[in-house]
């Protein structure tokens, strides 16, 4: 079976509305062969192509007849992933994703592993700002994502209705990883974490 073949069976099994980057085929072809079966495929019109290096199947909306492109969030963590980095949402991001601001933003913004950079994706931008590993290593992604919904609203605004409002969007899993990975960070921090634990009982 050839490289091509491999890599087009294997997005043929993928769901709709899937995304792509050369390294997601590692195991199969170099990156730069796997960016030609790829940019070939986009040229077909077998997947789309959102934005350099960055490929998606098509999510067919059939009661519209159109193809819906992959959310700015989807094409972060592709890009994340084609770079080994690590990123958390932060800013109105992580409040967007918490529920906590319904306004979608124009501009998504991720804390990082890698460089800062912001790339533009159709109408948004996505903006990566550096910070050391530890900070996104240390903890599960959704409690990096709550610590970064918190330094959004700042100490004064975590109030119980925040901790009650994230709380009904967390597993009771979630909600004890956050307990737990919160101890050792800012005391407000962790005291924001008892009011989720809190919460999460009622």
């Amino acid at each position: 079976m050839s490289i091509a073949t491999e890599i087009e069976d294997r997005i043929t099994e993928a769901e709709p509305g899937s995304v792509f980057v050369p390294s997601d085929f590692h195991d199969i072809a170099s990156v730069d062969n796997a960016n030609t079966v790829l940019s070939r495929m986009a040229k077909r019109g077998d997947i789309m192509r959102a934005m350099r290096g960055v490929y998606a199947k098509p999510k067919r909306v059939e009661e519209l007849d159109v193809d819906v492109p992959p959310t700015p969030d989807a094409i972060a963590h592709a890009i994340a992933r084609n770079n080994k980095w690590v990123i958390a949402p932060s800013g109105d991001t992580a409040l967007n994703r918490l529920g906590l601001d319904t306004q979608v933003p124009a501009i998504y913004e991720y804390v990082s592993s890698g460089p800062y950079k912001t790339y533009q994706y159709g109408k948004f931008a996505i903006a990566m700002k550096h910070r050391a590993n530890r900070d996104l290593l240390d903890c599960s992604p959704i409690t990096c994502l709550v610590i970064q919904a918190l330094k959004a609203i700042g100490k004064d605004a975590a109030d119980e209705n925040v901790a009650a409002r994230i709380a009904a969007r967390l597993s009771d899993e979630e909600v004890e990883a956050l307990y737990d990975e919160t101890r050792n960070s800012t005391a407000w921090v962790f005291g924001f974490a008892k009011k989720v634990k809190e919460a999460k009982r009622c």
